[in-house]
């Protein structure tokens, strides 16, 4: 039989007709496969895991038939060890199970840091040498000297310390800071609507030292005082008239207008 013949044959287009089909088919059981494997339709949002304690979201996780996947932990007092401090995806974007959510959880002990010395290094760098190690500036003092700017002590609670020694990272180290005072005077900066660790760190800036700290009575909790914002200070910002070198300045402090419409609701 010749080619022309076989292409005009029953033989031929049955087995066209039967190809297709198959091929039909196929691409049918691929896309329920498909279907199937990828949860298609089955969107739901995020569960809010945040907060929850170990028990709590590892029911959720199994209900939801998502895993979850620890990425990191971090010591927080206003949580308790093992509940979820922060998760990704968020609360709110939709996801299918299957799908893997990645949590930080709260640590059972702050993580231990050695503490970098600090003292015969300028206080810029002492700031970089406490960022390095996680942990913060506390109050700077400043104490007559012949060097300006230059750390002669570091302290916690008020008492010296020594390099090497460990501390949970976090904690607040206390600076005494050399300064030549003799008729030296500096601008009080107008530290109206900062928060508390920025305006400490404008008035360390111009070798000023925060004295006086007074909260507003809304504020109550831990949040709270790190979203207050300073709203008085004493002495008041002159542009005309300065302070000596290591003057202190009061801050009184309270929740921005947003905040406190947030807490109505």
């Amino acid at each position: 039989m010749s080619f022309r013949k076989f292409l005009k044959s029953k033989v031929f287009w049955l087995n066209v007709i039967l190809a297709v089909v198959l091929t039909l088919i196929l691409l049918w059981l691929t896309m329920y496969a498909l279907s199937k494997y990828t949860h298609h339709g089955e969107a739901f949002p995020t569960p809010n895991l945040t907060g929850l304690e170990q028990t709590d979201w590892k029911k959720i996780a199994s209900d939801k038939q998502i895993d979850v996947v620890i990425r990191d932990s971090v010591y927080n007092t206003d949580y308790t060890p093992g509940s979820i401090i922060e998760q990704m995806p968020r609360t709110g974007h939709y996801i299918k199970a299957g799908r893997t959510i990645y949590v930080t959880v709260a640590a059972v002990k702050p993580e231990m840091v050695q503490l970098p010395k600090l003292t015969d290094v300028s206080l810029r760098q002492a700031r970089v040498l406490l960022d390095s190690k996680g942990l913060k500036l506390g109050a700077v003092t400043y104490s007559p000297s012949e060097y300006n700017s230059l750390v002669l002590a570091q302290k916690l609670h008020g008492t010296s310390i020594d390099p090497g020694i460990l501390v949970p990272r976090g904690t607040s180290i206390d600076l005494v800071v050399g300064k030549t005072m003799e008729n030296q005077r500096t601008i009080v900066p107008d530290l109206t609507g900062y928060t508390y660790d920025a305006g400490r760190k404008i008035l360390q800036d111009v070798s000023l030292t925060v004295g006086a700290v007074i909260y507003s009575k809304e504020v109550k909790t831990e949040e709270d005082s790190t979203n207050a914002v300073i709203w008085q200070q004493s002495p008041q910002f002159n542009r005309h008239e300065g302070v000596e070198i290591g003057h202190s300045v009061d801050l009184w402090l309270k929740l921005p207008v947003d905040s406190l419409s947030g807490n109505d609701n």
